[in-house]
């Protein structure tokens, strides 16, 4: 029986894929994952990074032990650089940072890291981030911030804690005093509980939630939530959209609210095999529609609403675009005051 040249080709070319895919099926057998986690300990971002280490590894062939490491620093900065220039490229390392990492690369053009270039791997939820107020301090409302200076905690000058603020102080009046130098979301509550500070400029909504007797009781509040449009889960608190005073601080504004949509996420370096992102993405998406995961994120306040990798990516790339005119001027608002 003669064979064409063609089918020969074609019949190798398959067996050689069938090949490359039983040998990254075969890659995680025994090996371990690092998931760093861009954050302190205990904040939702943690949290997450946590439970998805824990289900992660059901997903992935070979079952590798998945182990979070905490890497916190200049609002998840130091972990996006460090997985984009330190960090192996071979499918063994994985991150979950602050979705602010994309807008920070707007703004410093000298961020190590492009976002655009990673290996996006999925999002589970969209993050609801919100501006809070220590009732005790006089800051209720973002109007009561117009009146006077209030002092509010952030992380590092690249966060949204700290740009949101300045931002509205530039652009609609507030006199907000930010004070950098937390690790993590939890000491500032603790910081705002023990009157060292009126407020926090950023927050998942989630962590807010957390102290349902605060709210009740009128102890602590939320003035603002950074978006394009109030959250249903708190529709009192105005997007900061609201406060432009024209187009352009409209936009501007908006896109400090875009890292919402990207959300608490996971990915790779920039340059992982294909094969092993396609695997890592099947695994992420699995994890996502296991009713058990679902379940455990809702108790810690995570609702889960995935994109895959590919919808993720799209999201990152869209989200780095901006005019000339829209990021010069992002980049004055959210510059620290003199």
């Amino acid at each position: 029986m003669r064979i064409f040249p063609r089918v020969l080709l074609s019949a190798i070319l398959a067996f050689a894929a069938a090949t490359a895919r039983a040998q990254t099926a075969d890659f995680y057998a025994g090996k371990t994952v690092s998931l760093i986690i861009g954050s302190g300990e205990a904040g939702g971002y943690d949290m997450g990074g946590r439970l998805m280490a824990r289900y992660l590894r059901k997903y992935i062939p070979g079952n590798p032990a998945v182990v979070p490491r905490n890497m916190p620093g200049a609002s998840s900065v130091v972990a996006a650089e460090y997985l984009y220039n330190v960090a192996p490229r071979d499918g063994l390392t994985l991150a979950t940072t602050q979705p602010g990492i994309v807008l920070n690369k707007s703004l410093d053009a000298k961020a190590k890291y492009e976002p655009a270039k990673f290996s996006w791997i999925g999002r589970v939820q969209p993050v609801v981030l919100i501006g809070v107020g220590w009732g005790a301090s006089g800051y209720k409302t973002f109007e009561d911030a117009r009146g006077r200076e209030f002092a509010v905690s952030a992380s590092g000058g690249a966060g949204l804690a700290a740009i949101v603020p300045w931002a509205l102080n530039k652009m609609a009046g507030a006199k907000f005093k930010v004070i950098r130098g937390y690790e993590s979301v939890r000491p500032q509550f603790t910081a705002m509980e023990r009157g060292e500070v009126a407020g926090i400029g950023s927050a998942s909504l989630p962590d807010a939630l957390a102290r349902p007797d605060w709210l009740s009781d009128g102890k602590m509040t939320l003035p603002y939530t950074i978006g394009m449009k109030r959250s249903k889960f708190a529709p009192g608190s105005p997007a900061i959209v609201e406060f432009a005073a024209n187009d352009l601080d409209r936009k501007v504004l908006g896109m400090l609210g875009n890292s919402n949509d990207i959300g608490q996420q996971l990915y790779a370096p920039p340059g992982v095999p294909a094969e092993r992102v396609a695997i890592l993405r099947a695994a992420f998406d699995k994890m996502a529609a296991d009713p058990d995961f679902a379940v455990e994120a809702e108790k810690l306040g995570i609702f889960v609403e995935p994109l895959t990798g590919a919808e993720l990516a799209a999201l990152v790339t869209s989200s780095s675009e901006a005019t000339p005119e829209a990021r010069a001027r992002l980049r004055d608002v959210s510059a620290p005051p003199d």
